[in-house]
């Protein structure tokens, strides 16, 4: 486990850019405003795509940023080289849980199958109460607006026990508020 000195957020997304500019220019802010609040960010190590701007973000106010990377990359052009610690694990099993032990509280913001299987481990660990972590969508462009049918389907066809750790949010700053809400009560 690695050993931090702030609330540690972990941030979920795609290594692609998507089909629209603003996915790039919402994964630099957050990571910029995260970094201005002091928080700790985990992050998939990447150096491209919504990956690449969240770090960026976070390092251009000399945020702490921590890669949590499985070897299979290791010798592959994608690493972000900024980041103040940079752990290598033995595959994408170990780097999954090792995020999840870290982190506080999940953000997710779009990305395509990696993200989508991050973001249900954290949601079933959750309704199962393995772990008690918020997990925020930040819901740019509406990306999200699938999953949230998706839920209320499967909570009304009864096959949820509960969906009170999923929080969408529209915005940065509504982001930023929410997780400063719970940084506080810790």
């Amino acid at each position: 486990m690695i050993k931090f000195k702030s609330f540690k957020v972990c941030v979920f997304c795609g290594s692609k850019s998507g089909n629209d500019e603003n996915y790039i220019k919402i994964a630099f802010k957050i990571g910029k405003e995260l970094s201005k609040k002091k928080y700790s960010v985990i992050y998939g190590g990447g150096k491209i795509g919504l990956m690449g701007a969240l770090a960026e973000g976070v390092t251009s106010n000399k945020g702490n940023l921590f890669s949590i990377i499985p070897k299979y990359f290791q010798n592959k052009d994608v690493i972000s080289k900024n980041s103040n610690k940079i752990i290598f694990t033995k595959d994408f099993y170990e780097r999954k849980k090792m995020m999840i032990n870290s982190a506080d509280i999940f953000l997710v913001l779009p990305g395509g199958f990696g993200t989508l299987d991050e973001l249900f481990e954290v949601l079933s660990l959750n309704q199962l109460n393995i772990i008690k972590k918020k997990v925020v969508l930040l819901n740019t462009n509406n990306f999200w607006n699938s999953l949230k049918v998706l839920i209320k389907d499967l909570k009304k066809n009864g096959f949820l026990y509960t969906k009170e750790n999923i929080i969408f949010k529209n915005s940065v700053s509504k982001t930023i508020e929410f997780i400063e809400s719970n940084y506080n009560n810790k």
